[in-house]
């Protein structure tokens, strides 16, 4: 019974300081700040049979000591990470609706105990109502802030990267030591559609050898263009899936076919519920001085649990003997058609066991056969003929690396032959990979922190020259490039 008299005694202590409102303060962000951040319940002491000695504010003669004790016992009432209880300090009401919560909780009283609870509960009932209200807000608040925050993303990557090459015909020959800015965004404008653009900035630091020996430098920013140069949408209808608009894109794993900047669009559809698809494509590369558009469809995506295809059949919209552009450097003469009139990529990724991927890409066009009369500078004349519309690369890789694991790493070697006449605007990566050249690459990728990625590459290849009179020449081309990405 002493109980709960105590435990009445406490409550009702309760009750008539919170109706006469001496000490229930306004809530405010010091009161709040102190009692989220410094309460402890003391059923997280140690002694799980808790007592008010728990509070070192409390001794056993206060006024108060055997009310506190009660209700520190039944987990009413908590005390502050320092072991002080704090009686004088000014209570919010909402710390006393907490209270209130806690002793209808553990309440295991009489009657009366109960006629006091409910006194309680009815006089606080609009704070716990205004206490829900406000947690209802902010949940709602800090939902649409999420949201809002996700509708616009931004990501990319800074670049530092040094070559050397003995490349020969190239004004660009040493022109990819540079400082490079890949920025990226993405806009959110439904659950089905985002709207995307893209912008690279390209600052070239190094001088240059142009084809007759003549060392430059840049003088100006003409490559740091720092615009918007790519605009395009994607999205959903019901499965169909749109790409449409300004983008970089690419035909098969290795992009040897087409590795290139072009406007158009794609669709792709799947066909199974593993990720394979059908593709279908209309596409305008935008290098400058070229017109015309390839269309065709392809198929990608995974046929097994350790194999990958990526097959496409590119139609151009002009002739295999028409030209496709102007040479918009040298007087806006036609270009030759080195590449005929369609073009086909047969391209696969395979795992065979862990740490493992061979990639391999094949591609045919239907370019016609160059015949070659040309006299060298030395009077003698070269008569041959150019008849490679065929290119292949196979990739070796051990492991994959993670940006997000400091310390992962890749190895890679791959063995490439392409032909001179044997793509239509494939990825040269960076000047890696020219027509018309055989040989192969060594490189390694490692991650020495977080978003940090550091790649190495050698090359040794057996190169046609492109010298008028010296075409039918080769010969070795050494090139080596480091490079160091900070993603973002």
């Amino acid at each position: 019974m002493l109980l709960k008299k105590n435990k009445a005694l406490a409550i009702s202590m309760g009750i008539f300081l919170g109706l006469t409102g001496t000490s229930f303060a306004q809530s405010t962000s010091d009161t709040d700040k102190v009692s989220s951040e410094n309460k402890v319940s003391v059923t997280d002491n140690e002694n799980i049979n808790a007592n008010v000695n728990s509070f070192s504010d409390v001794p056993q003669g206060h006024w108060a000591y055997e009310a506190l004790d009660y209700l520190a016992q039944h987990g009413v009432i908590e005390g502050y990470k320092d072991g002080t209880f704090q009686g004088n300090r000014t209570m919010t009401r909402y710390e006393m609706a907490s209270i209130v919560a806690n002793a209808m909780k553990s309440d295991k009283g009489d009657i009366g105990d109960k006629a006091v609870l409910n006194q309680l509960k009815e006089e606080f009932s609009e704070d716990l109502k205004q206490m829900q209200s406000q947690i209802d807000k902010n949940t709602s608040d800090i939902s649409k802030l999420k949201e809002d925050a996700e509708r616009f993303k931004i990501s990319g990557f800074g670049r530092v990267s040094w070559d050397n090459d003995n490349i020969k015909g190239y004004i660009d020959q040493n022109d990819n030591n540079r400082f490079y800015l890949d920025l990226k965004g993405k806009f959110k404008v439904n659950d089905d559609w985002n709207f995307n653009f893209e912008s690279e900035t390209n600052q070239r630091y190094a001088r240059y050898v142009t084809s007759d020996g003549k060392v430059e430098y840049h003088e100006d920013h003409g490559d740091s263009d720092g615009v918007i140069q790519r605009i395009w949408a994607e999205g959903n209808i019901d499965k169909l899936h749109v790409d449409v608009g300004r983008r970089w894109r690419g035909l098969g794993f290795q992009n040897v076919l087409l590795g290139n900047e072009t406007d158009g669009i794609v669709l792709d559809y799947p066909l199974d519920n593993n990720g394979l698809k059908a593709l279908a494509f209309y596409q305008k590369p935008t290098d400058p001085g070229y017109d015309f558009a390839m269309y065709g469809l392809g198929v990608q995506g995974p046929v097994s649990d350790n194999l990958q295809i990526n097959l496409a059949y590119a139609q151009l919209d002009i002739d295999k003997n028409e030209s496709p552009g102007y040479n918009v450097y040298d007087g806006n003469k036609e270009l030759a058609n080195t590449f005929g009139s369609h073009g086909l990529v047969l391209s696969a990724m395979w795992n065979p066991m862990k740490n493992i991927t061979l990639i391999g890409d094949y591609v045919l066009t239907n370019a016609e056969k160059e015949h070659v009369d040309e006299t060298a500078s030395d009077g003698t004349r070269h008569i041959f003929d150019i008849d490679e519309n065929t290119s292949k690369s196979i990739r070796l890789n051990y492991r994959w690396t993670n940006l997000n694991d400091p310390g992962s790493f890749q190895l890679y070697t791959r063995w490439f032959d392409y032909g001179r006449r044997g793509n239509i605007m494939g990825d040269e990566e960076w000047g890696l990979l020219k027509p018309g050249s055989k040989g192969w690459v060594f490189g390694f990728k490692y991650v020495p922190a977080k978003n940090i990625e550091w790649e190495t590459m050698y090359e040794i290849a057996d190169m046609y020259s492109v010298f008028y009179g010296e075409k039918d020449q080769q010969y070795k081309r050494d090139f080596i490039r480091t490079q160091v990405d900070f993603y973002f």
